[in-house]
């Protein structure tokens, strides 16, 4: 029946239509006695047609898998219960996590912080030897590996894997020999807050699960951005309470990727080449690109480096770029502690279960890899902090360059392109051609870019970093980084190099709640500095020497100046009014011959500058005695030695701990 809200145009009908249903309603009778019934077309939402396209492409090839039925339905998690439609929230994982606790020796639920809004972080630890905390876990000389599901908690089918993977290991004892070679610490959801901002709305390319969180904090910010400047409570609970005091020999860091489709379920991506220490770099295509690849491989899944096309298009046949990440970045960050990461990067359009078997798969995989040999990672650890070690030893400058940035050079390689029959169309919306994928799958050769190359060098400085005391913020998160630091305990002089900026941008917009600084050039300048007791000294011959270098350069992409922490060093204290300049300028040039030319080309080259007063003006402020010397100079000192121990605090001795008497007395 109508109801009485229906549009008069809803009850205009064809006579020849009419005349049919009439004649089928006296033959047939009430609808509803012989089974039938009538039904409006499905309303249009938005869901039916963002699910349409994300699920008709490769999507179809690749469907959910079943779920494990051995599995006792009481450790089930909710992924695998609901088959694959949710993932548990917050307080769930929580009680799941304790669950495992209860139910095996082998694993230790413990925090290691607060998110901002005080919820707890959890870290389980996993260890057949019950080596829950960093000290026993050194003592047993087993690589560690931290596995960070949830820094984009949107992307966490992680999560799930993980919870999987340290329930068969150490609750179900299903290839549980594999943790006599590695312990484990997992890290089940990292930004806890976004994580409960929960919605079916949060990221629209992706296939599940009905709900999911957010990619940023609630203050706005992307923890993936947030490795050096160490801004957000939850990466500075992560590297200053886990992973500067366990120090993980390989950090995983789970996520689902964004871009176009292909039939790749999971792609990797590691620093590799330039940049990169020469023991990790070696192990990385050793046992991550032949060794996990391989296994993983045999597991059925169809696997590549991350995909990055070549010029920021969606077209694999421009190529395929596998570059670096800058030290923001998991990947990045790392190997400047001299200790390898591996990013993990589901992908996106494949249904929720698929990813969660995938990401399984590829931890499981990983697992085998360490088990099968045994040491190899933990030895290049040791060459990586020997290398970093030696290069600030290093007598000939030469051998202390280190690669600030890198490229990808030209020099491609064929790679076999797995995709699905795309065809692009113009759109009159954007205004450009959209891709529209298909379940077909289409094979062919594109060029894979993957040489890394410095674009950037810097000479470590051979004495190693002074920072003034003043400056507390950098001293407080190179605390957090674990970077060794000893205090002055009384005033010390030296010829040291000071980084005077030259040239600089900074962004108009703010980018992770700071103004990005990029520096263009730099000049050295020797000078006799005095430092005052209580500065730090910085020695460059440490495990995190590399990480020093990126945190205190002024041209680090993402040092502490690239950041904002050094913005007042560029800004005017003081000025020289026109009435008192320009008599001086006058006389300066009558005096100078080379600053007369100087001007000259100036206002030859720059007519910004020839039409701006003020700028003129400074012009010959700046050069006069009356400029300020610290003007756009880089607050921390490059140290030509290293400052000798009899100026420097003592080091706490630490006496052994002494041994627990047997006598009953």
């Amino acid at each position: 029946m109508l109801g009485s809200r229906t549009p008069l145009h809803a009850l205009r009908v064809a006579p020849a239509a009419a005349a049919a249903v009439l004649a089928l309603s006296l033959h047939t009778g009430p609808a509803h006695a012989q089974g039938l019934r009538l039904t409006r077309p499905a309303a249009w939402t938005p869901d039916s047609v963002v699910k349409a396209v994300i699920t008709g492409g490769s999507a179809q090839l690749m469907p959910d898998p079943e779920v494990d039925s051995s599995v006792p339905r009481i450790w089930l998690t909710r992924a695998e219960r609901t088959r694959w439609r949710q993932t548990a929230d917050y307080d769930e994982v929580m009680r799941y996590c304790r669950q495992l606790e209860a139910g095996s020796r082998w694993v230790k639920l413990a925090s290691f912080g607060r998110s901002g809004q005080g919820r707890d972080l959890p870290v389980l630890i996993l260890s057949k030897d019950r080596a829950f905390t960093p000290d026993a876990a050194r003592q047993r000389g087993l690589p560690i590996v931290l596995i960070q599901n949830g820094i984009h908690s949107g992307e966490i089918e992680g999560k799930d894997a993980s919870l999987m993977l340290v329930r068969d290991l150490a609750v179900l004892h299903q290839h549980d020999e594999l943790l006599d070679s590695v312990i484990v610490l997992v890290l089940p959801i990292f930004s806890a807050d976004a994580h409960e901002r929960r919605s079916r709305y949060n990221r629209i390319n992706q296939n599940g699960p009905d709900e999911m969180g957010w990619r940023h904090t609630p203050i706005g910010l992307n923890l993936n951005r947030d490795y050096t400047k160490l801004d957000a409570p939850e990466m500075r609970a992560l590297i200053g309470n886990l992973y500067s005091k366990w120090w993980p020999d390989l950090l995983v860091d789970d996520h689902t990727t964004d871009g176009a489709d292909y039939r790749y379920d999971v792609t990797w991506a590691t620093n590799h080449g330039a940049g990169m220490p020469a023991a990790l770099d070696r192990w990385i295509a050793d046992a991550i690109e032949r060794g996990m690849v391989g296994r993983l491989s045999a597991k059925g899944h169809v696997v590549a480096p991350y995909l990055d096309f070549k010029g920021g298009g969606g077209d694999p046949r421009a190529g395929i770029e596998y570059g670096n990440s800058l030290p923001r970045f998991s990947t990045g960050y790392a190997p400047l502690q001299s200790r390898a990461a591996l990013l993990v990067e589901t992908h996106m359009l494949k249904p929720y279960g698929e990813r969660v078997k995938a990401t399984y798969d590829l931890l499981l995989s990983l697992v085998e890899e360490l088990h099968a040999h045994p040491g190899a990672l933990t030895q290049a650890v040791r060459d990586a902090e020997a290398e970093a070690i030696a290069r600030a030893h290093a007598t000939d400058p030469a051998k202390r360059l280190l690669a600030l940035t890198t490229s990808v050079s030209d020099r491609g390689v064929p790679f076999a392109w797995k995709g699905v029959q795309t065809t692009w169309e113009k759109s009159d919306i954007t205004g450009s051609r959209v891709p529209r994928y298909s379940s077909t799958p289409w094979d062919t050769t594109v060029m894979l870019f993957r040489e890394t190359q410095p674009t950037l060098t810097v000479r470590v400085p051979a004495g190693g970093y002074v920072v003034p005391q003043e400056w507390t913020d950098i001293l407080d998160r190179m605390a957090l980084h674990g970077i060794r630091t000893r205090r002055l305990a009384r005033a010390w002089s030296d010829t040291v190099e000071m980084t005077r900026v030259t040239d600089r941008t900074t962004a108009p917009e703010a980018y992770e709640g700071r103004h990005a600084v990029r520096v263009l050039a730099v000049q050295l300048e020797r000078q006799v500095r005095t430092f005052r007791p209580g500065d730090a000294w910085v020695p460059c011959d440490q495990r995190g020497g590399p990480l020093a270098v990126n945190l205190l350069e002024a041209q680090a992409p993402d040092g502490f100046m690239a950041w904002g922490f050094f913005e007042t060093v560029f800004q005017k204290k003081e000025y020289g009014g026109d009435y008192v300049v320009e008599p001086l300028a006058r006389a300066m040039l009558a005096r100078d011959p080379k600053l007369a030319a100087d001007f000259k080309a100036k206002l030859a080259a720059d007519t910004a500058f020839a039409r701006d007063p003020s700028a003129r003006t400074d012009w010959f402020y700046r050069r006069s005695p009356w400029t300020d010397p610290e003007q756009d100079l880089h607050p921390i000192a490059r140290a030509l030695r290293p400052v000798p121990e009899t100026f420097l605090v003592p080091v706490p001795v630490v006496l052994p701990a002494a041994v627990p008497s047997t006598s009953k007395r």
